[in-house]
């Protein structure tokens, strides 16, 4: 799942009239111009494109446990502006909210929205969206065209520093924690409450001008004006304090008065790995290049001054002291056939293609084997289950044979891959943006490729893998996700035993459920007391003896057969290979290749061919369990 758009807006909270005087929130959450997001930069939300529930659950802090739980609300979009109504519930947070918006301080919201598609605007490219004309800033600008609301959570101190908050608290309309008394003093004041924000918000002043003044002595004069609007926008809240911390790195580092660099008064003779570090920058993604090709790299590449793909041709070329031509499509001729240029472009649709993959998530790496193979022919693998214990040597040193029975299975590996081409016409208009967007998108469609063979092979369960006769499936009224099922899933696991009768000491690991179970399971593995029939809280014995892990293909009808909204798994330990994922030679990530101009007359088009060996097989069925939740 892609990391969610986390922005901030105004808050109203009023408490409702009648019996339940429960608080109501009214939040206009975006008003659809844009937004500066974190570690995205300049962002618009298309709201044409935006998915919603029907609930979303409000929240404090962005605590998506149990406890940070702070009511419901209800979205509405009228393609212009995204607004909630919502109510709080009893308990202490929600109090606390209530208690601040009697003592004035001001409130705000934070709304998530999980990003699905998206492209970027250049410096002055504009687009009509959310009925007004939006245009992308020096920096660029992240138009999301699909996306998913998540959350909304209340905060003290938010980014948006154009949003305001206005709360009207009734009479009548507190909620209390559910432990306290009404008629007995509030534990902070409302000159406290309103003393720990002040305080808070002067704290994170300080750690911001601590950040600005740390190094400054080092400094030359003419850079302060820089360092003092960098603060600004800190203050602000334009940027937070890990980008300020970055940029004043990278301010300190460009006037730093030995950076590695390469000076020259003649053209830049660059190597492959400097024209690729000049292709990540000009993306945007410099922290990229210098994880992979080193800080010298990176600096070298920007001592190349390209403003454009056409300079890092222009580089490639004179650099090998060729001929740039007479006009673009000389230019990228010359490029494309010197040695440098085409590795370059290689290597950094590369790095991003195979930074989206490792990025992607992959539930299935918590209970699947990775296994290597030499070829595409059929690998054996034997169940560890199936080996007998070992026996005692006699004293004439003989040892007995073992027999594995039907503890063998058999998989194999076969190709996946796609074409990414990138036309001669994008690169003479420096469209990078398509570039980056396909290679990461790549990237991600590798790593989403994988994850489906995982569950689509899961799921088949070609019939015998659970089933009654391995005591490893749970059917009925008492398979529904609880305290019982559980306890009857992990005793199944734990007894689990050979032909012999020998205990096989196979221990449960993981729970994988689909994101309409997630609550339950989180409710079950995460809360430190579960209620009993007599309203009575215990602890509970099932907190953290797994771990968890959502996966959204185990409900998805549109496409996997035998998908499921109530069933629910048990996994062992990798090592125990309740399932086998294997790569071709261990490699566990995508191959490219890159193919120039000249390569299909047909096409002007620069060409990558990405592809991934792998397979997937069941395993140990005495190392998983399945329970049918209905």
């Amino acid at each position: 799942m892609p990391e969610p758009l986390v922005f901030h807006a105004a808050v109203e909270i009023q408490a409702a009239a009648g019996d339940s005087k429960r608080p109501t929130v009214s939040i206009l959450a975006y008003s659809g111009g844009t937004m500066r997001v974190g570690g995205y930069g300049q962002v618009v939300i298309d709201l044409a494109g935006l998915d919603m529930p029907d609930s979303i659950p409000l929240l404090a802090d962005h605590d998506a446990s149990l406890g940070g739980v702070i009511g419901s609300g209800t979205p509405s979009n009228d393609k212009r502006r995204l607004t909630i109504t919502g109510t709080l519930v009893p308990n202490d947070q929600a109090a606390q909210i209530v208690q601040l918006s009697k003592s004035n301080v001001p409130l705000s919201a934070s709304v998530g929205v999980e990003p699905m598609k998206s492209k970027w605007l250049r410096d002055g490219e504009s687009v009509t969206v959310n009925g007004q004309t939006i245009t992308a800033g020096s920096t660029g600008l992240r138009l999301v065209t699909k996306g998913r609301l998540r959350e909304t959570s209340i905060v003290v101190v938010g980014a948006d520093r154009n949003a305001t908050t206005h709360i009207a608290a009734k009479e009548g309309g507190d909620i209390m924690p559910q432990n306290q008394n009404p008629n007995q003093n509030q534990p902070a004041q409302a000159g406290d409450i309103r003393a720990a924000a002040i305080r808070e918000e002067r704290e994170r002043i300080g750690r911001i001008d601590k950040l600005c003044t740390g190094p400054q002595a080092g400094w030359d004069a003419q850079l302060q004006p820089q360092v003092a609007a960098l603060r600004a926008s800190a203050v602000a809240g334009d940027i937070d304090e890990h980008q300020l911390s970055d940029r004043l790195v990278t301010l300190l580092r460009d006037a730093r008065p030995g950076a590695p660099a390469i000076h020259s008064s003649g053209p830049i003779h660059a190597t492959a790995d400097v024209l690729a570090a000049s292709v990540l920058g000009l993306l945007g993604r410099e922290s990229l290049a210098e994880k992979e090709y080193g800080e010298r790299t990176t600096q070298q590449a920007r001592d190349m001054h390209a403003m454009t793909l056409l300079d890092v041709f222009k580089a490639a070329v004179t650099g090998e002291g060729g001929y740039i031509g007479r006009n673009h499509a000389d230019l990228i001729r010359a490029g494309l056939s010197t040695f440098t240029m085409p590795v370059a472009l290689g290597n950094a649709a590369n790095k991003v293609l195979l930074d989206a993959y490792r990025e992607s998530p992959a539930t299935w790496q918590a209970f699947c084997n990775v296994r290597s193979v030499k070829d595409f022919k059929d690998a054996t693998a034997v169940r560890a289950s199936a080996m007998q214990a070992l026996d005692q040597v006699g004293p004439g040193g003989e040892l007995k044979h073992t027999t594995l029975s039907e503890g063998t299975y058999t998989f194999s590996v076969d190709t996946y891959g796609r074409i990414l081409t990138v036309s001669r016409q994008d690169i003479i208009n420096d469209d990078l943006g398509l570039f980056a967007d396909n290679s990461a998108a790549f990237g991600r469609s590798a790593a989403r490729s994988v994850a489906d063979l995982v569950y689509s092979t899961l799921l088949a369960n070609a019939g015998s893998f659970f089933s009654s006769g391995h005591a490893n499936l749970i059917t009925g009224a008492t398979s529904v996700l609880g305290s019982d099922s559980l306890e009857t899933a992990i005793t199944d696991m734990l007894t689990q035993r050979d032909g012999d009768g020998n205990d096989l000491d196979i221990r449960p690991k993981t729970l994988l459920v689909p994101p309409e179970l997630s609550t339950t399971a989180k409710e079950l593995l995460v809360s430190e007391f579960i209620a009993r029939a007599n309203d009575e809280p215990t602890g509970n014995a099932f907190r953290q003896v797994v771990a968890l892990e959502i996966e959204p293909r185990l409900s998805n009808s549109d496409r996997f057969t035998s998908s499921s909204t109530t069933a629910w798994y048990l996994f062992a330990a990798t090592t125990d290979a309740p399932m086998i994922v294997a790569f071709l030679q261990g490699r566990q990530t995508p191959t490219v290749e890159f193919f120039g101009f000249d390569k299909d007359p047909k096409t002007l088009a620069a060409t990558w061919r990405v592809y991934h060996d792998y397979g997937c097989v069941l395993g140990d069925y005495r190392a998983a369990v399945k329970s049918a939740g209905a």
